[in-house]
């Protein structure tokens, strides 16, 4: 039984997406490597259905050398990237002052000020259970807000 589950739900999969999927495909608009980050600007059409847009911010596991694990933040609405460009923003206000804390955390992803070292110029960023994190310095943090704030969202 053990045995057959992975293959039923791969099954499963492949014949949903098929359906499904038949016509949707992906283009990437624009890609950027900024320090750790993979950010990615991508359009999605799925049939006779209108375009769809967002953008994937990709990071990896920071905290071992060992462990390539990775998660995403996705931004599908002008909201959404102009609410994480205010946290990161909001970041890099207390970012050089030990005295001030900074913590958010939402549904898509978690951002704090590393703490435990002298000179703590570091945002991290992290999924929310905090499982996956990377942390980025001023100059990333900077350049991760010129190129979201870069993006025409919904054109491409």
């Amino acid at each position: 039984m053990n045995k057959l589950l992975p293959l039923a739900i791969l099954f499963f999969s492949f014949f949903y997406s098929n359906n499904t999927n038949a016509q949707f495909k992906s283009s990437v608009i624009s890609t950027e490597d900024i320090g750790t980050l993979k950010c990615i600007y991508v359009k999605n059409v799925a049939g006779q259905k209108a375009s769809e847009y967002g953008i994937m911010v990709v990071y990896k596991n920071q905290q071992f050398g060992y462990k390539q694990e990775q998660d995403t933040i996705h931004l599908k609405a002008k909201e959404q990237i102009a609410q994480f460009v205010s946290d990161i923003k909001a970041g890099l206000l207390v970012i050089g002052d030990e005295e001030k804390e900074f913590n958010i955390a939402n549904s898509n992803y978690a951002l704090y000020k590393n703490k435990g070292y002298s000179d703590n110029n570091f945002i991290v960023i992290a999924n929310k259970d905090l499982t996956i994190k990377t942390p980025i310095n001023k100059f990333f943090a900077n350049q991760l807000i010129i190129w979201l704030n870069s993006i025409d969202f919904g054109k491409g």
